[in-house]
């Protein structure tokens, strides 16, 4: 079954006493783009988690977003003596500055008890990519179920396409009875005038021609492919666009050889549903 490249997935757990809230999103494109913003913690795990999710999500526009809260209290009291002790330093150095001046550079100073950046630990990483891994299950998950959605609509276009090509065959079959009575009549009015043996290899390189059967052979075979593509396989995105374009390269032959107006309302029908199709693949893994 196809799989779609649309996916979705958040979750939050606990690292490190640190909630961690992972975001995911995969949207269609016809290369692996991988995007990461991050708090500058895990910057370091970035190449890892750009293999793990090519390895697991394969092609896509791919955006990993991770945010943390602090679950242990922060102390966001204003220390009046630690704003003095500030700005009596930056007095020192520059004396002749004002006291709102000095106020507003002594606030700019990062509080004493402000934490820094903890660097990740190999076990809070393990924990970290475990995480990641189980959220990129559920992106895959997501596209499971749009693949099953996207496999329905290209049946029904596919159904609909079937339909169209048997009128095709039927009307093939009346169009060519048609065309050689019409030859017959005209071979006979002028038979006597022109050289036999001529007139008929004309006539027959006029009838070859207008001589549609291997178009819709063809057409028929690789509508076939395709059906078997979706149904058995689950990275085919690019090999149907290409099966697509070539089911539109026989189906505007057959336009263009036919030369019956009954016959061509089909194939404009067929070209219809393969634009529709083209449409949806362009989201198919």
């Amino acid at each position: 079954m196809i799989y779609s490249m649309t996916g979705y997935a958040v979750k939050s757990e606990k690292i490190s006493e640190e909630l961690i809230t992972i975001e995911v999103r995969s949207l269609n494109s016809k290369f692996f783009d991988f995007s990461f913003k991050s708090p500058d913690q895990f910057f370091s795990l970035e190449e890892e988690i750009k293999r793990i999710v090519k390895r697991k999500l394969k092609r896509g526009k791919i955006e990993i977003r991770v945010k943390k809260y602090n679950s242990s209290p922060v102390n966001s009291e204003f220390n009046l003596d630690e704003l003095k002790q500030k700005m009596i330093q930056l007095k020192k150095i520059t004396p002749k500055s004002k006291q709102e001046k000095l106020i507003e550079l002594a606030l700019l100073i990062p509080k004493n008890n402000q934490k820094r950046i903890k660097k990740i630990t190999k076990k809070h990483e393990k924990e970290f990519l475990f995480f990641l891994q189980k959220i990129l299950n559920e992106v895959i998950n997501f596209r499971v179920q749009e693949g099953k959605a996207l496999y329905k609509e290209l049946i029904k276009y596919v159904n609909q396409i079937t339909t169209q090509l048997d009128k095709i065959k039927k009307r093939d079959k009346k169009r060519i009875k048609i065309k050689k009575e019409k030859l017959k009549s005209a071979f006979n009015s002028v038979a006597q005038k022109y050289d036999k043996t001529r007139l008929e290899q004309e006539m027959i390189y006029y009838i070859e021609k207008l001589d549609i059967s291997e178009e819709i052979i063809r057409l028929g075979h690789h509508k076939s492919y395709f059906l078997e593509l979706i149904s058995n396989s689950n990275e085919v995105g690019k090999k149907i666009n290409f099966l697509v374009q070539e089911m539109l390269r026989e189906t505007n032959t057959i336009g263009s050889k036919s030369n019956d107006f009954e016959l061509q309302k089909s194939v404009v029908l067929i070209k219809e549903k393969l634009e529709k199709i083209k449409e949806q693949i362009q989201n198919v893994l």
